[in-house]
């Protein structure tokens, strides 16, 4: 009987210790709290009581959130040093179950993907520019660390001529080039390295202008660009005088 009544003692106070523990772990009565030496796990806190739980496989436990306590890696701050993660769950289409990630290699920059549960849906950024896993954007090509971007957007800035300190002349921070292919694009090209620039339908590089022009102003367009751009201009006058009879 004695025994017994220990045992009952001992698991009384047990229990209370560890409940004790799991209070102890709760800043607050509702909310949550980071683990020790994890980015991924966090202790959910219900009317004082906590409960340890796993964000999603990708996703990182967020103390700033206010709302759903897991985000993207790029919006976590992890301040766990020798912090451990969850093991992957890869599928058929995905890395990880939740995250965004870059599709292809260095000379083709301009794809990404958002995994969500495991599922894998593709996006384009638009043209010129790719996609940069520093920022979760698309951006120029020049500015994301490893994209190639004379081999991605298929244009080399030539080198430059020296200039000259005797006559004063400076470098130029960025030079201007036309598309070799169409009028209507062209290249800036900074320390050496491009990007890519689109004009108007109805526009052109001018070259002498080193901007977008009025694509009348451009000979050397081809027929069909300027048959289109022609077109283009017809089709907005029509809808402006539209607009003035109506008024």
């Amino acid at each position: 009987m004695a025994k017994i009544i220990i045992s009952a003692f001992l698991c009384l106070a047990m229990f209370g210790s560890l409940a004790q523990a799991a209070a102890g772990a709760c800043r607050e009565a509702n909310g949550t709290a980071p683990v020790s030496g994890s980015c991924d796990a966090y202790i959910e806190c219900k009317n004082g009581v906590a409960e340890e739980k796993l964000c999603p496989d990708g996703l990182l436990y967020n103390e700033k959130s206010t709302g759903y306590p897991c985000g993207y890696p790029i919006d976590v701050e992890c301040a766990q040093g020798q912090s451990r993660l969850q093991s992957a769950q890869p599928t058929d289409e995905c890395p990880h179950q939740f995250g965004y990630y870059r599709m292809g290699d260095a000379s083709h920059c301009g794809q990404f993907m958002n995994c969500a549960s495991g599922r894998g849906f593709v996006f384009d950024c638009p043209e010129g520019l790719a996609w940069n896993p520093a920022t979760y954007k698309c951006d120029w090509p020049d500015q994301v660390e490893d994209c190639d971007a004379e081999a991605f957007l298929g244009f080399r800035c030539p080198a430059l001529a020296p200039k000259s300190d005797l006559l004063g002349e400076q470098e130029e921070d960025y030079t201007f080039h036309p598309s070799p292919d169409n009028c209507q694009v062209y290249f800036i090209c900074i320390e050496g390295r491009p990007r890519r620039i689109g004009c108007g339908e109805d526009q052109a590089f001018n070259q002498e202008l080193k901007q977008c022009d009025d694509i009348d102003n451009v000979p050397n367009c081809s027929s069909d660009i300027r048959a289109k751009g022609a077109e283009i201009k017809a089709a907005r006058a029509s809808a402006a005088a539209g607009r003035r009879k109506q008024n």
